[in-house]
C-alpha cells in the first residue's frame, strides 16, 4: 500500500508509505485534526472535538505548528489553526495490536511542535510500537489564565487530553492498542506527562508514563505571577489597555496573532530566559467549567503517580540555561542574588522544606563567586535547583506506593565531539545537557541542517541509542523496562525502594550500571 486509507471516527485519511533512515518502510499519517481549530471565539477556550469531513482527507503533510515565538531565533511562526497529530507505524494490520507511545514535545510551554524537524519517527517505529506525536497550544494561546471563566487557563494541557481521547477512539485503526498507551516527553513534555498523570480529566486515557528531565513541580513548569496583569500589559502595548476580563479576552481574540505574539515577546528579557520565567504556563484553573488542575500543584503531587513510571534526568541539565550568559550577565546575577539567583518558585519550594538557599549554593560552589571562571560550578548549582531537587522530591513521593514500580535513571554521557546540545548552544561547558537524549530517540532534520548525523553502528553513541530505545519501548509494552531476553541487556534496572537517603538509579552512559543516587532533598533537609 503506497497510499493507505484508514477510516477514523471523523472520516477517511490517506497516508503514505515512506522509507526511514535505515531503509525500512513505515506508514505515516500526518496533520490529522484532533480538535476544532482554536480560532476566533475559540481562541483561549477549551478545545472542542474535531468535526467530520466528507471524502478522503490527505494525511501526508504535517499540520501547522502552533503560533509561537521561537526560543532560539526569536522569530514568530506557526498558526492559530494548529491542533494536529501524527501517527507512525511499520504495520497497519498486525496480528496483535501494538503498544502506543504518545510523545509530548518540549519547549518551555512556549514553543515547539511534533514534526520531524526535531522528532522524526524513524528509530522508534522499528521497535514494534505505534508512535503518536502532537502539536498543542503554547504561550499565551495555550495558557492564558485571567482567573475567569472567559479564559481559565491550561488550554494547552487540555489539548493534550483531547488528543489522548482521539487516540482512545481511533488508534486501533492504525494497529495500535488503546489499552496500552504510554505517554512520554522531555522538559516541558515531561512535566506535561506529570500533570496529565495527576489531572482528574485523564482517567483511563493512558497506562504508563515516562518523565524525562521534567516534573510538574520544577520551577519553570508553573507561573508564579498573575497572568492577568501580563495580559493587561500586552493590551497596553497593543495600544488599548483593558482591565475587564471579558473585554480583554474579546480584544485579544480579535487581535492578529502576529501582533499578539510580538507584544508578548516584548515582555521577555535575558533575565526571563535565564530564570526560565514563563509569562504564560500551567496554573490552577479552578474557574473552568472542567478544571484540569483545581488545587495548587504542590498539593496535587502528594497523591503520587499511580501507574508504572520512568523518571529521570541528565547529569548537567542547566547547561541549556547558562550557555548563553556572558560575564556581564553573571556579574549582574552575583550583584542581585535576591532577585536573580533563583526562580521565585525555587525559593518557595526550599522555604517550604526549611532549606537554606545559602546552604545549597555553598554545597555546589563553596565560597567561589558567580563568574565566567566558575560557570561549571554554577551549572551544577542551577541544575540542582531548577531540575534535580524537584525530581528527587517526586521520587520520594513515589516511595509511598511501591506496589506501583518507579524506575529512576540518570543520563550521563558527554563527548566534546558528539554531544549535540553543546554544539547547538556553542558552549564548551562539560556534561550532559538538558534534552541531549532527543537525538537518540528521534531522527532530526534540524540536526542534518547543522551537519550532525544520527549515531552509526560501532560507536558509543549507537550503543546508547540502542539501549534507550530498547528500555523505553520494552517499558511501553510491558510496564517493565527490562527486556524479557536477558542477553539483550547487560544489567537489570531495579525500581526504587523504601530507602530515603538514596535511590536505585540506572546510569545510562557508555555502559549501563545500577548506582545509588544520593537523595538531594534528604541531604539538604537534614543539612548534610
Amino acid at each position: 500500500m503506497e497510499n493507505p486509507i484508514v477510516q477514523v471516527q471523523q472520516g477517511k485519511l490517506r497516508g503514505i508509505k515512506e522509507r526511514n533512515y535505515n531503509g525500512n518502510n513505515y506508514y505515516a499519517f500526518r496533520g490529522i485534526p484532533y480538535a476544532k481549530p482554536p480560532i476566533g471565539k475559540l481562541r483561549f477556550k477549551d478545545p472542542e472535538p474535531a468535526v467530520s469531513w466528507s471524502g478522503i482527507r490527505s494525511a501526508t503533510k504535517y499540520g501547522n505548528k502552533c503560533a509561537q515565538i521561537n526560543w532560539f531565533t526569536q522569530k514568530i511562526d506557526g498558526s492559530d489553526d494548529c491542533l494536529y497529530l501524527n501517527v507512525f507505524t511499520m504495520e497497519l494490520n498486525p496480528s496483535e495490536a501494538k503498544a502506543v507511545m504518545f510523545f509530548i514535545h518540549p519547549g518551555n510551554f512556549s514553543f515547539g511542535s511534533g514534526s520531524d524537524e526535531l522528532y522524526g519517527p524513524d528509530f522508534i517505529v522499528e521497535k514494534d510500537v505505534v508512535l503518536v506525536t502532537i502539536n498543542y497550544r503554547v504561550g499565551i494561546l495555550g495558557f492564558l489564565n485571567l482567573d475567569d471563566e472567559s479564559a481559565s487557563g491550561n488550554q494547552g494541557l487540555k489539548d493534550q487530553v483531547i488528543a489522548l481521547k482521539w487516540v482512545q477512539q481511533n488508534i486501533d485503526k492504525f494497529g495500535g492498542d488503546p489499552n496500552s498507551v504510554t505517554i512520554f516527553g522531555s522538559s516541558a513534555g515531561g512535566s506535561s506527562v506529570h500533570y496529565l498523570s495527576l489531572s482528574p480529566l485523564t482517567q483511563g486515557l493512558f497506562h504508563k508514563v515516562i518523565l524525562q528531565s521534567g516534573v510538574a513541580t520544577n520551577p519553570w513548569a508553573t507561573v508564579p505571577h498573575s497572568m492577568k496583569e501580563k495580559a493587561i500589559e500586552i493590551s497596553s502595548i497593543l495600544g488599548n489597555k483593558i482591565t475587564d476580563s471579558k473585554e480583554l479576552v474579546d480584544y485579544l481574540q480579535k487581535t492578529d496573532v502576529q501582533l499578539l505574539l510580538k507584544a508578548a515577546a516584548s515582555l521577555l528579557s535575558w533575565e526571563n530566559k535565564y530564570l526560565s520565567l514563563n509569562t504564560f504556563g500551567p496554573s490552577v484553573d479552578h474557574k473552568s467549567k472542567t478544571p484540569f488542575l483545581s488545587i495548587p500543584i504542590e498539593d496535587a503531587v502528594k497523591s503520587g503517580i499511580k501507574i508504572p513510571c520512568i523518571i529521570g534526568m541528565a547529569s548537567h541539565e542547566a547547561i541549556i540555561t547558562l550557555a548563553g550568559l556572558n560575564e556581564d550577565n553573571l556579574s549582574e546575577i552575583a550583584a542581585n542574588q535576591d532577585t536573580l539567583l533563583l526562580h521565585p518558585n525555587v525559593k518557595c519550594f526550599l522555604q517550604r522544606h526549611n532549606i537554606s538557599v545559602s546552604h545549597v549554593k555553598k554545597f555546589y560552589m563553596g565560597d567561589e563567586k558567580i563568574s565566567l571562571k566558575n560557570k561549571q560550578l554554577f551549572v551544577d548549582f542551577i541544575s540542582a535547583t531548577n531540575f534535580v531537587i524537584n525530581i528527587h522530591h517526586i521520587i520520594d513521593i513515589q516511595r509511598n506506593n511501591l506496589s506501583v514500580p518507579t524506575y529512576f535513571y540518570r543520563f550521563d554521557y558527554y563527548s566534546k565531539h558528539t554531544s549535540t546540545m553543546q554544539k547547538i548552544l556553542r558552549t564548551d561547558l562539560k556534561g550532559t545537557c538538558h534534552c541531549e537524549e532527543a537525538g537518540y530517540f528521534f531522527n532530526m532534520k534540524f540536526y542534518k541542517k547543522i551537519g550532525i548525523e544520527p549515531p552509526v553502528p560501532g560507536t558509543i553513541e549507537y550503543f546508547i541509542k540502542k539501549n534507550f530505545l530498547e528500555l523505553w519501548t520494552t517499558f511501553a509494552k510491558t510496564g517493565n523496562p527490562n527486556p524479557q531476553s536477558p542477553e539483550s541487556m547487560s544489567v537489570e534496572w531495579k525500581p526504587i525502594d523504601n530507602n530515603p537517603t538514596e535511590h536505585n538509579c540506572l546510569k545510562i552512559s557508555k555502559d549501563l550500571r545500577m548506582i545509588k543516587e544520593k537523595n538531594l532533598l534528604y541531604q539538604f533537609m537534614n543539612n548534610i
